[in-house]
């Protein structure tokens, strides 16, 4: 059944005329011009498009070149910033502490010269002592 069904359809095709037909100048040159007409439209599209592009990278290239410049002034500030406020940070803390140790090593060397008087004096007195065990 579909062999016949198939040499039917086949045979309809082959029994059906074809239609031969060949191009005419002139339509060979209304098919050029319609190809010429759609190239030109193409390239204006194109073109128009290139333009644009152009424009639209050149917009965000200068968006880019502004944010990048205004980051790298506020990185610039907050460095700035940064280095003043460990600058005071070390003022505020080492300025005192400096202090603290010059007044520590300042007591140190006083402690240290009342121990020496104070033996100085010690042997003064033993030596006042035996001078008076001598005298009576």
């Amino acid at each position: 059944m579909m062999k016949t069904l198939f040499f039917a359809i086949v045979g309809l095709l082959c029994l059906s005329t074809v239609a031969t037909a060949e191009l005419s100048v002139e339509d060979l040159e209304k098919i050029r011009q319609i190809v010429t007409e759609a190239e030109v439209r193409l390239e204006k599209r194109i073109t128009e498009t290139e333009v644009r592009l152009e424009k639209r990278i050149t917009e965000t290239e200068v968006r880019f070149t502004e944010r990048f410049t205004e980051q790298s002034k506020r990185l610039d500030f907050q460095g700035t910033l940064i280095i003043t406020l460990i600058g005071a940070l070390i003022a505020f803390v080492g300025v005192p502490l400096a202090l603290i140790a010059y007044q520590q090593n300042r007591r140190t060397r006083q402690e240290d010269t009342i121990k020496a008087q104070a033996i100085e004096i010690q042997a003064l007195r033993e030596k006042i002592e035996s001078l008076e065990k001598l005298l009576s």
